[in-house]
């Protein structure tokens, strides 16, 4: 009898633990609601159009990738900015050491190791971002989100050990079914995380943090006979020296300048080759400038503070006119709102499970009508992510959806209640406002002011949507 309640008691515990664990796991690793599968033409209707499902069945296995990116720019309105990519990862950089912080200039000796990047930045021929970056502030998880526009959770820390193949929508397979031709130079991860999508790769390991030499040169000593190939769109490279130096010494390592001046020489390299040459067959070219996340003053990262999570976001190719960087209030972005905006740059589908808010500033060269159109494809790819989290979520049969009359639809609904509420009364509010500003299109009554209403509407549906 004793032997049994020992018993009972010893299996009581550990099922206790097992709970216990279980809690634990899923409350500090929560597994969030996602979308299978990968966006395709589908993504360039609304849910109310009707057409999208018999689209996306009839062309996402049937047309070659060349008539897919034909479809894809049909379908979007936007068409491309850009004809290839290169973006160009500098591991650990903090956004600060090149836009400054709280309003102020980086600091001098960094300021002056990079005065071709700083030049670029002060005369309007790149655009720079404070991109926050969410913990875990490793490489792996960080890659993620800024390619497929998703938060991953702390459970990527473990996995940042041993990366497996992404197989959530992202950018790079998107490019992959249009038939772009792909090259990764540097930190091994891409290749574990995209195995098979690259025509050229030459990969490093990022573990060997005593190094801090040979790991970027291993990069730059390919660079000039890429840049002179036509036979790419997307050109990958990630220097991870920058980084190591961090480990070894903190931010201010004696070595830190130094690398920040081969930084800035790649930078020059690349736009003098690439961007501001025009007597080339390769057509127009974006350089972005991206850190995976930033460092302490010891040189390490991995959590939540600022310095961590401060990474850079710097479009080079991109026109600004704002000279004074540092000092401009709308120099702060997230790192997942690199995907989308990258994506309708290209004209490929926002990937699935993107919860970031497309850049603006990277449209302002476009039509107004075709800015309007950037926001409704990223409102229309938020909104189905929000219904599969909130599954009875429907905007259809809202009031507002029928509120507005030719003489109010400038107006725009005062949104309260339950999230589920508010949520559609937003969206309600841009779609609504948009479509008054199509009609005044058409019969020429528009005004600049109707514009402002509906992109304002927009953004608010985006900014309380990604939050």
């Amino acid at each position: 009898m004793k032997l049994l309640i020992i018993v009972t008691v010893m299996i009581s515990a550990v099922i206790l633990q097992i709970i216990g664990l279980s809690l634990f796991v899923f409350g500090f690793f929560p597994v969030k609601p996602a979308l299978s599968g990968v966006s395709g033409p589908e993504s360039f209707y609304s849910d109310d159009g009707g057409d999208s499902d018999s689209v996306a069945n009839h062309t996402q296995t049937s047309l070659p990738p060349h008539l897919l990116k034909s479809l894809y720019q049909e379908l979007s309105g936007i068409h491309p900015s850009f004809d290839r990519l290169i973006l160009m990862v500098i591991d650990g950089l903090p956004a600060e050491f090149v836009l400054g912080k709280d309003g102020l200039p980086p600091r001098e000796d960094f300021r002056e190791a990079m005065p071709y990047t700083q030049a670029l930045l002060s005369n309007g021929m790149a655009i720079g971002y404070h991109a926050k970056a969410a913990p875990p502030t490793v490489t792996m998880p960080r890659l993620k989100a800024m390619v497929s526009g998703a938060i991953g959770g702390f459970l990527d820390v473990a996995f940042n050990f041993n990366t497996q193949a992404m197989l959530d929508d992202n950018l790079l397979g998107h490019f992959f079914r249009i038939g772009w031709k792909m090259v990764m130079l540097g930190d091994e991860t891409w290749l574990k995380l995209f195995p098979g999508l690259f025509t050229r790769h030459d990969g490093v390991s990022s573990f060997y943090v005593k190094d801090t030499v040979q790991v970027d040169q291993n990069v730059s000593r390919h660079l000039e006979s890429e840049l002179n190939r036509d036979d790419w769109n997307l050109l990958i490279l990630h220097y991870l020296g920058l980084d190591h130096v961090g480990h070894i010494g903190g931010r201010n390592s004696i070595l830190m300048t130094p690398k920040l001046k081969e930084m800035d020489e790649v930078v020059k390299m690349i736009h003098l080759s690439t961007i501001q040459t025009r007597d080339n067959d390769q057509g127009k070219t974006l350089l972005v400038v991206v850190s995976d996340h930033g460092m302490t003053e010891n040189g390490n990262h991995g959590g939540s503070s600022y310095e961590e999570t401060d990474s850079l976001a710097l479009f080079v190719g991109l026109k600004s006119d704002h000279s004074d960087y540092a000092a401009s209030p709308c120099n702060s972005i997230y790192q997942v709102d690199i995907a989308p905006t990258l994506a309708l740059l290209f004209d490929v589908p926002i990937p699935k499970n993107n919860v970031g808010v497309v850049i603006s500033e990277a449209f302002d060269l476009l039509t107004d009508d075709k800015q309007l159109r950037v926001l409704e494809l990223n409102s229309w790819q938020l909104l189905r992510l929000i219904q599969a989290q909130l599954p009875g979520l429907s905007c259809r049969n809202l009031p507002s959806h029928n509120g507005f009359t030719d003489g109010l639809a400038s107006t725009i609904v005062e949104c309260s209640g339950s999230m589920e509420k508010m949520l559609c009364c937003l969206y309600m509010n841009a779609v609504n406002l948009h479509s008054s500003w199509k009609s005044k299109s058409l019969s020429r009554s528009k005004s600049r002011d109707d514009y402002s209403c509906t992109v304002a509407a927009y953004h608010q549906f985006l900014k309380t949507a990604s939050e």
